[in-house]
């Protein structure tokens, strides 16, 4: 796929993710809920639930059985980056070009979005309609997984702790991994999961997720790097600080061929992960 083609995919799909958002969470006359709302609804790449989307039809599920998964990633992810503006995190007053959460809302009301919709995306799952609850039972289990201490939250802690150190390269892949890169394994894996997929087809699948979560942090660590962003004054690791710039963007490229080796066996219905891929990396390629 072009990139042109890949980013009218992308289009295509961002909508079909905004208006199940919409629905899954209608306005009520509560500043809490129009608190989770101005979160929620803000746009965004919506990356992760167009993953768990493109897998689970990839393994032959229907669009409206993963649906409901996808928006609870998109909940998950959301609830992230409302927790990690925070003051006590990493005090941000903009997020995708507004104020962030809690510049209008409030600390406190703020942390409660977070809290609300972490919970209110197990609740989705839940209620998911068409899936065996095997099946669900098993993707609630990764994206907890993903969203805890052996991912996110796990993450978010190790970032914490070793900002104003040098990290090694080591270190930093491990710290990312569990801070970004495991939303993506699990949006992969979810969509998977809830389509029955087999246990060689969810391998790769992984396999492609983990690499592609990889790229997709270093070219964000490459694109902060060259807007004089916020991590490298806040005394943060990045893959620029460790490896150089140069050095980052061929790592970025060797995750993204690893991601599309992966899906090798796929054949052509695999080409919109394979764009994804290219397309990522495609941002901070000379």
């Amino acid at each position: 796929m072009t990139r042109t083609a890949v980013e009218r995919w992308l289009a295509q799909r961002r909508r079909l993710v905004d208006r199940a958002l919409e629905r899954t969470l209608p306005a009520r006359r509560s500043q809490l809920r129009a608190a989770m709302r101005y979160s929620l609804l803000a746009g965004g790449k919506r990356l992760r639930p167009i993953l768990a989307l493109t897998t689970g039809e990839l393994v032959g599920a229907p669009t409206t059985t993963v649906l409901p998964f996808a928006c609870a990633l998109e909940y998950v992810h959301t609830y992230s980056l409302v927790h990690d503006d925070l003051p006590a995190m990493d005090n941000d007053d903009l997020r995708r070009g507004r104020p962030t959460s809690h510049k209008v809302y409030g600390e406190g009301l703020a942390i409660l979005v977070g809290d609300a919709l972490l919970t209110e995306a197990f609740a989705l799952m839940a209620r998911a309609p068409g899936v065996a609850p095997a099946r669900a039972l098993a993707a609630v289990e990764e994206l907890a997984r993903a969203a805890g201490e052996a991912g996110m939250v796990g993450g978010q802690a190790l970032d914490l702790a070793a900002e104003g150190t040098a990290a090694s390269l080591a270190r930093l892949r491990a710290m990312h991994g569990r801070k970004t890169g495991a939303l993506f394994r699990a949006a992969v894996r979810v969509g998977a999961i809830v389509g029955g997929a087999r246990p060689a087809v969810l391998r790769r699948l992984t396999t492609y997720g983990e690499q592609l979560g990889l790229a997709f942090q270093i070219v964000d660590d490459l694109l902060d790097a060259g807007d004089g962003g916020g991590d490298a004054a806040r005394g943060k690791s990045t893959y620029p600080a460790v490896l150089g710039v140069a050095r980052a963007r061929r790592y970025a490229e060797r995750a993204r061929d690893a991601a599309c080796a992966a899906l090798q066996p796929f054949g052509r219905e695999a080409d919109p992960l394979r764009g994804l891929a290219t397309w990522v990396v495609a941002q901070v390629s000379t």
